[in-house]
């Protein structure tokens, strides 16, 4: 097992790799072709709400899957990780002979570290399916060595384990009939803060998630599509089988609550405009927020082996965390700024805080 801080900072430079690629980079897509930018709602944000909505096309999607440590024989059943889909300049060619760059694919930029790493990433995450970060025993290092990961496993089988596992079904998925069934799926996709009938990457990353959190398999599953323009964390850890929820959105902020928060920085000696807006100099200022969630007692295992009734208006899901992230290398805190249950833009119940 690799030190926990390398899975940690390579986790941190995928993250800012891909809050660049899916949000601020659509932003600017659609800025390009002078199309308004479709902001996630602030109530969105809400545990629960959201709603569906048709796909952007504009908008870059992602599907990453990176192990703290490598993938487990065992769990390649529901990864498809071999040798036809690891990456190398055949394989890639075989898939997409017409994709940009791989003329000058150089097989050293699968490594974390190497300054081609994110031009590869980049390169090869329009393609289908997943791709797959993890240590490679040879050499003791984080790698790019599938992609094209196809996740595999079975809706039913998925609900059967959710249900076990939180108590709500004693052996089989139909042994409460197909009501339950068709509200336990809607369950199923909140405890991921999905919309109940979540499909592609985000249908594949909360598979995945599930698959690696019940084999205490410390791991982190990046997401986004065209249709919830958000970008999704689900971490799984070695020492239980909980799953935390990230969420990286852009938010618009109005002259005045603009201008609250560029005083606000001021007096704590923040650069506000220059370190935490994605384009500094644009009379449209745009934040990347942050949004964890935890689970309620609804969704976690209880000690008993009494099997529970269902309530399908219990929130699974609960807002722990609201703030503005900063996108310059001199800032490194964010700022809490609440806006889920704001009836205001610029309301703020709560103080400004650092995070």
């Amino acid at each position: 097992m690799l030190e926990a801080d390398s899975y940690w900072q390579g986790r941190q430079h995928i993250l800012e790799l891909l809050i660049k690629y899916t949000l601020i980079d659509s932003y600017d897509k659609f800025r390009k072709a002078r199309t308004p930018y479709p902001f996630v709602s602030r109530q969105s944000l809400r545990p629960g709400s959201v709603i569906a909505s048709k796909e952007y096309k504009l908008h870059n999607s992602a599907l990453v899957v990176m192990m703290a440590d490598s993938m487990p024989a065992k769990l390649r059943k529901h990864f498809r990780c071999r040798e036809g889909n690891r990456v190398l300049k055949k394989n890639i060619a075989a898939v997409a002979p017409d994709l940009p760059g791989l003329d000058s694919y150089d097989s050293a930029a699968r490594e974390i570290h190497h300054p081609q790493f994110d031009d590869l990433m980049k390169m090869l995450l329009p393609l289908d399916f997943a791709l797959l970060v993890q240590h490679e025993n040879e050499d003791n290092k984080f790698k790019l060595t599938n992609f094209h990961v196809k996740i595999e496993r079975l809706m039913d089988m998925a609900l059967r384990t959710m249900g076990q596992h939180l108590n709500y079904l004693e052996r089989g998925l139909y042994e409460q009939g197909e009501t339950f069934i068709d509200q336990f799926e809607r369950k199923f996709f909140e405890y991921f803060n999905y919309y109940h009938n979540a499909a592609g990457r985000r249908s594949a990353s909360s598979l995945a998630a599930q698959v690696l959190a019940m084999e205490s398999q410390e791991a982190t599953i990046f997401s986004s599509s065209q249709q919830d323009r958000r970008l999704t964390l689900l971490s799984s850890f070695n020492d239980s089988n909980d799953i935390s929820i990230e969420q990286y959105v852009l938010l618009s902020l109005d002259s005045d609550e603009y201008k609250r928060l560029r005083d606000w920085s001021k007096e704590h000696d923040i650069d506000f405009r220059n370190h935490y807006l994605i384009h500094p100099q644009s009379t449209h200022p745009t934040v990347v927020m942050k949004v964890k969630y935890k689970h309620t007692e609804a969704a976690m295992p209880i000690d008993s082996n009494e099997v529970r009734e269902l309530n399908i208006r219990e929130r699974w899901i609960r807002l722990v965390e609201e703030a503005i992230v900063p996108l310059h290398p001199d800032a490194t805190s964010c700022i809490g700024y609440p806006v889920a249950y704001k009836k205001d833009p610029y309301e703020t119940e709560e103080p400004l805080t650092f995070r």
